[in-house]
């Protein structure tokens, strides 16, 4: 049993098959308990053909020709999956684990990664905070802290260095950079002659970042380096809460946020960013929740003229709703302190500040959310696996 490999790096509990039987073009694998998992023989062909250091498919898709018939298929005496293949007479044994996590539905993007918590501002009345040096060294609470990062779209690490590469070394426990025309690690200050409005004094709403590219950044990591100007608290609204709230109460603004079209627009003297979505973008089934409500580069209407009016109607209707104390939470982030937040979910925003009574300088950087699930899913599918070790 041991020695069975499977087209990953995971172990697997061993679940044996009760029965096996033929049905067409189709082995199906039975359980004890009922549980059955039809498998194409195709897709067993793939499957018995796999490149061992990388585990990934060597089988071309035009190689999959009528010869990969199956001759028989069998549970056999440990439960593994036995299949004779016609065209040669080779047997393929397939771990019946494996097969479980499959007919159990664990192979999806959403697999091993906790569910969505929509929150508002009585469920979460401030960020998930973990202290930062106990995260960096403990294995666990930094995979707690994920967990929750990726569950509530926002934490809080505390006691952390003002050093400024100390963002960067906590977002790459996690994952890549993502860089872009600010570079992979930016500053924000108000600064004279400014390129955005983030290098402003002024208060900023409720928005995500980079709604004027096809695939905004995912996880933001916000360090806070100082702190000691009069105003500038940070303000966070949970957009799935928003979401959900809108497609219960009020079915025609939702509609229209998730299906009428604006085009976003990054501007610069060497940018010319621009994309078309809703300001609720729903992508395809199964894909993230995507915020697009950077109003400052929110430029064009793309839709018929007769939707313009409930367009703007619906967007002034998210945005009051962004903004309100139900939904929206106000904190203070000390000199140390990073915050992490779902940058497509959880709209940021911030109070004006004073620059003559003191210095705002936060340092920040991108983690895209593939990185993130993808770091998530190893440690808690290794936290499962350990549970599985023999004592």
């Amino acid at each position: 049993m041991a020695g069975l490999l499977t087209p990953d790096f995971y172990r697997y509990e061993w679940h044996p098959l009760s029965g096996v039987r033929l049905d067409g073009e189709f082995v199906v694998a039975r359980w004890a308990d009922g549980a059955e998992l039809r498998c194409f023989r195709w897709w067993l062909a793939e499957q018995r053909d796999f490149e061992i250091s990388s585990r990934e498919g060597v089988l071309e898709p035009c190689d999959l020709g009528e010869h990969w018939q199956v001759a028989d298929a069998w549970a056999e005496h440990d439960g593994a999956l036995g299949v004779r293949w016609a065209h040669d007479g080779a047997v393929s044994r397939y771990h019946p684990g494996w097969l479980r996590h499959i007919a159990d539905g664990q192979f999806r993007p959403e697999s091993f990664l906790p569910e969505p918590i929509a929150w508002d501002s009585s469920v979460l009345p401030e960020p998930a905070t973990y202290h930062g040096p106990t995260v960096l060294a403990d294995p666990e609470t930094f995979r707690l802290w994920l967990n929750d990062l990726v569950a509530y779209g926002l934490t809080r690490l505390t006691s952390l260095s003002v050093d400024p590469d100390q963002v960067e070394e906590v977002a790459r426990r996690v994952g890549v950079l993502r860089d872009s025309n600010f570079g992979p690690v930016w500053d924000i200050e108000a600064v004279p002659d400014p390129t955005s409005t983030a290098y402003m004094s002024i208060g900023l709403g409720p928005h995500t970042d980079f709604p004027s590219l096809e695939t905004p950044p995912g996880f933001q990591f916000f360090h806070c380096i100082e702190n000691s100007c009069v105003g500038g608290a940070s303000q966070m609204t949970d957009g799935l809460a928003v979401a959900r709230f809108l497609e219960q109460h009020d079915p025609d603004v939702y509609e229209a946020l998730t299906t009428l079209r604006w085009v976003f627009h990054g501007r610069g003297d060497e940018v010319d960013w621009r994309w078309s979505g809703p300001l609720i973008d729903l992508g395809v089934p199964g894909a993230p929740l995507t915020l697009r409500t950077f109003y400052p580069v929110r430029t064009f209407p793309d839709m018929a003229t007769d939707d313009i009016p409930r367009a703007y109607r619906a967007a002034k209707k998210l945005g009051r709703l962004s903004r309100d104390p139900r939904f929206q939470i106000t904190y203070k982030l000390e000199p140390g302190d990073i915050a992490v937040f779902d940058n497509r979910r959880v709209q940021h925003a911030r109070e004006p500040f004073d620059t003559s009574s003191g210095r705002r300088l936060f340092r920040g950087c991108y983690v895209n959310s593939d990185d993130i699930y993808s770091k998530l899913r190893v440690l808690n599918r290794r936290a499962q696996e350990s549970e599985l070790a023999p004592a």
